[in-house]
Parts: structure tokens; sequence; C-alpha cells
């Protein structure tokens, strides 16, 4: 494995769903502040008529429900999936929060073609990807592709109680099927360090400007402060798609940066695998990512450890 290696970055590729938001948001296509059901009525049904897509960005919106079935089910159940489902008990969109690892981002998707009338994963490659240089990067592959890649392209292991296993997301059915956007980008460490360059420098990369400065500004301030995570049961920290360097709350917060991370960093992890982050007090950026998952625990230790190491070993401590 090395730098353009293309592996699976789960959740670490949020972030490319908070700018094709804002990307949308400036076309005039997608307000933020709007209705989900503005741009897609069924979703309205079960007490979800007011979440909106900022709910749905600082994991606010309460769809927990949804969570369950995004293993075996084909795009179409899962849309009609999140129609249905209720908005949670005594949940007021905003004034609760619970990190959504699929659902909300599958809401997020279908606002994409929804309202840019391109699929997901074709969007951000025309306006996200390709305007970066992130020539690799992408949500769906063919079979054919993959082989074509051979070694460039790392499957990922999961631990079991018989070792490491193929993750059933690095199967050619799973590569080539329906895209998740809130946990199927694949792509390279070098890839990731230009689109968080790109936020890191206000929306622009080496001349080529993607975001408006005040669009990208507003991915990366705090959007939901001071409130306590639900599925992780901590105190966390949130721009727009984004989480921030959370250890001002308390040591032990997941996904964090390492121990010399600014409170001002910003970020994603992925499933046991990998994050990506900015650090805009030492103009930093760091992508790293692991072809073994070894349980939680484990990982959010190595993880720390390493983003620890690397402030040391660039004496930024």
């Amino acid at each position: 494995m090395g730098s353009d290696t293309l592996l699976l970055w789960m959740s670490a590729g949020k972030p490319v769903g908070a700018v094709a938001a804002k990307l949308l948001e400036h076309d005039g296509l997608l307000d933020l502040d709007a209705p989900v059901a503005d741009y897609w009525p069924e979703f309205a049904a079960n007490g979800k008529e007011t979440i909106t897509t900022r709910h749905i960005l600082t994991h606010t919106a309460g769809i927990l429900s949804a969570e369950s079935t995004f293993t075996s089910l084909d795009l179409s159940e899962v849309l009609s999936v999140l129609e249905k489902c209720s908005i949670e008990p005594d949940w007021v969109p905003g004034k609760r929060a619970a990190y959504h690892p699929l659902s909300g981002w599958q809401v997020l998707g279908e606002l994409v073609r929804r309202t840019s009338s391109s699929p997901y994963d074709e969007f951000v490659k025309e306006r996200v990807f390709a305007p970066l240089g992130m020539k690799s990067s992408t949500f769906r592959m063919s079979p054919a592709l993959a082989q074509e890649l051979g070694d460039g392209l790392s499957p990922t292991y999961a631990s079991t109680s018989q070792g490491f296993k193929l993750h059933p997301q690095s199967t050619p059915e799973y590569m080539s099927g329906f895209v998740r956007p809130g946990g199927g980008l694949r792509s390279t460490a070098s890839e990731m360090v230009l689109l968080y360059r790109m936020l890191l420098e206000m929306g622009e990369l080496e001349g080529t400007k993607l975001l408006e400065p005040n669009d990208a500004a507003e991915i990366v301030s705090p959007q939901r402060v001071g409130m306590v995570d639900e599925t992780f049961g901590f105190v966390m920290d949130w721009g727009l798609g984004i989480m921030f360097d959370n250890k001002i709350h308390g040591p032990a917060a997941p996904y964090g940066y390492g121990a010399h991370a600014s409170q001002r960093t910003f970020g994603h992890g992925g499933r046991q695998s990998s994050t990506a982050f900015a650090d805009p007090e030492h103009n930093l950026v760091v992508a790293l990512v692991f072809n073994g998952m070894p349980g939680e625990p484990a990982h959010d230790r190595r993880l720390k450890k390493i983003a620890t190491a690397i402030y040391e070993d660039l004496r930024l401590n």
C-alpha cells in the first residue's frame, strides 16, 4: 500500500456530501434551511415534515430508525424505508443530536439527484472530484475496473473470531451496487489531501475555485455546539458534515485527531479504518487510512497514537 492505493474510507467520505450541498445551494437549487419535503414530498410522512438539509448535515434529524435497513436492500427499497420511517419519539429536529451513519447521507444523495437531475456519484465526480484532480475517487466501481486496478485497489478486512476476513463492502457486488453516500467512498490518501486542502484554503486549490469562501467557511465552522451525541454518548461539536477535535469535552471523545490537534481541527473519521482532517492553526492536512478493521476500541487507540506521532514528528506539539 502507498499514498496512491485506492481504499475504502467509510464515513470519512461524508464531507464530500457537505461540499455537494453547498454547491447546490450556490446554484440556487437547494436551500439548506428548507424542509427536505419541499424537494421530496413523500419524505414528510410520520413526523418528518420539518427536517431540513441542515439537520441532516449536523446529525440532528432524528431518523435513526432507518439505519438497520442498509445492508441488503436495493436503492428503491432504501428510499421507500426513508419515506415511511418515523422521526424518533420526542425528537425536535435541531434540538437533539445523534450521529446517523448511513440514513442521513442517503437522504442527502436523493436530494442531490432530485435537485441536480444527476445521480449522486456522477454529480460529485463532475463537480467535486474532477475540479480538484481527484481522478481515482469514486462511490461506485464495476467488477471490470476493480480487476483492472489490481494491486492498486486494496480490499478492506474486518477482524472476526476466526481472524481477518474480507469486509462485505470489498465484495464486487457491494462495490458495483447502489451508491451509499455516507460510507461508500473509495479514494487515495493523496486525493483526500486535495479535498481537505481546498477546505483549509477556503474553497480554492492551486488556482481552482470550487467553493465561495463563505460557503467553505460555513462547512468548517461550528454549527452544533455542546450537544450530547446520543449515538456516541459524548458531547461532540460539528460543522456541516464534519466533526471537530472534541477532546475539550473529554479525552475519551471518539474520532479525535491526536493529543496535539488544535480545537479548530476539522475532519471526519471512517468506521474502524480511516480519518482525514485539517488543522488551521498548524496549516496541516492529514489523510490516514488502514485496510484492517480491528474493532472500534483498538482502532480508536491506534488512530489517536498515530495522529499524535505525526504532530510530534513534525515538531508541531
